[in-house]
């Protein structure tokens, strides 16, 4: 894969993750305090719903990884000897 393609593939991972960790915690703990979902006692829903948070921090941290491997990735050498050397009809 291309150094391109890896930190676009790491941003949108980490864009994802990252607001829907926001957007699920603000959204977790708005209904626990207003008492919207009565089933939240409930020990297997409560699992379920606390899953969601730790998918999203999972798919932040893939993104991380990507963009930084992306990073890490040596440049692509755009000077080739080719591209060095002036064409001949430019030599005085």
């Amino acid at each position: 894969m291309t150094r391109q393609v890896l930190i676009a593939i790491g941003t949108a991972l980490l864009t994802v993750g990252g607001s829907g960790i926001i957007v699920t915690l603000v959204w977790l703990t708005a209904n626990k305090v207003r008492g919207t979902l009565p089933y939240i006692f409930d020990a297997h829903a409560e699992s379920l719903l606390l899953l969601l948070p730790a998918l999203l921090l999972t798919i932040a941290i893939a993104g991380a990884v990507f963009m930084a491997s992306g990073l890490a990735a040596p440049h692509k050498d755009t000077r080739t000897v080719r591209n060095l050397h002036p064409h001949t009809r430019f030599h005085a």
